[in-house]
């Protein structure tokens, strides 16, 4: 009886069979207009989909740079009413007034206003309006990389203008919180790429350990570029961990972002005692003594002995895996 599958295996079955036609692919499927998950939290976002096409209700899409606003909102178009008709794309930092008064005034069409924030106010002033009283317009899909809500706070976006788009919201949250995500959207873009370069491959082990352990910054964005420049370059049917082109990571935030989305895939639950742990490891093998370590954490010494006891670490075996210079107060 066969043993059971590994996750590099399972992952390589998934990238394989998407790229390399092991199933059969429709015309959705190799679109760049189109973007599959497998993630519970974009699964829930897709079904809900469908409901909200149905409407002629503002949708607010916020995600980072490189989540797919876009396509989701090519996606919503694409389901609703108005999919016999192009979808109007109007990036707000280049909108005027004469281009504002003419997209909302033409019903049973869709209109994507990108960067919501970057409009400016004299424009935000006529869209308000616009929408005040509401009347036969078109169907608005409205997307931003920030917070609404600090959009308003820091006046960049009217509080007004912001109760009459914000009807219905869909929030995408960034590939490093969705790894399962990862491998699956890796197959659809080979399948993409594969089909104009009229190329087939397959993602190798390594090269899928090396994805699973990116924290994608540029979120699908990156990752699409980065299969696509793969796809493009190589010389052979499989594609190895050397022939991905990943830029180097520069934002400690994402980095430990990606770290705890990987901590959590690896442990589960209880991730703050694991945090904890790790982070007093960290800043003693740095600094030496309990005095120095909580100068470095912001907390008392007391806390730093709270924790050695809570978690049965010795302050004079610091684990030597954490080879960092040691601090100096």
């Amino acid at each position: 009886m066969p043993g059971a599958m590994g996750a590099s295996e399972r992952d390589a079955g998934v990238a394989s069979s998407m790229a390399a036609g092991g199933r059969r692919v429709s015309a959705r499927d190799v679109s760049e207009s189109y973007l599959p998950c497998v993630s519970p939290r974009m699964q829930q976002i897709t079904a809900r989909l469908a409901a909200i096409a149905a409407t002629d209700l503002p949708v607010l899409i916020r995600g980072e740079p490189g989540t797919g606003k876009s396509t989701l909102a090519q996606q919503l178009h694409q389901d609703s009413a108005h999919h016999g008709t192009p979808l109007i794309e109007l990036e707000c930092a280049a909108a005027t007034s004469s281009m504002v008064d003419g997209l909302v005034q033409c019903p049973e069409r869709t209109v994507l206003l990108e960067g919501i924030e970057e409009l400016r106010p004299s424009e935000q002033n006529r869209l308000v309006c616009a929408l005040d009283p509401p009347k036969p317009m078109a169907r608005l899909i409205i997307t931003t990389s920030d917070d609404p809500a600090a959009l308003v706070a820091r006046r960049r976006l009217r509080a007004d203008l912001l109760y009459r788009l914000d009807v219905i919201r869909l929030d995408i949250p960034p590939l490093r919180q969705r790894p399962d995500d990862i491998i699956f959207l890796a197959g659809h873009f080979l399948t993409v790429a594969g089909r104009r370069f009229r190329r087939r491959y397959t993602l190798t082990g390594d090269a899928l350990a090396r994805l699973r352990q990116h924290s994608w910054p540029g979120n699908v964005r990156e990752l699409r570029t980065c299969l696509f420049e793969a796809v493009a370059e190589g010389t052979y049917r499989f594609l190895s961990a050397d022939d991905l082109c990943l830029r180097s990571e520069s934002d400690p935030e994402a980095e430990m972002m990606a770290a705890l989305s990987r901590l959590h895939a690896e442990r589960g639950t209880k991730l703050f005692a694991h945090m904890q742990r790790v982070l007093v490891q960290w800043a003693l093998a740095t600094c030496g003594t309990r005095r120095r370590a909580a100068a470095l954490l912001g907390m008392s010494r007391g806390s730093v002995s709270t924790w050695l006891r809570r978690h049965e670490l010795d302050e004079t075996h610091p684990p030597a895996e954490v080879g960092v210079r040691p601090c100096r107060h």
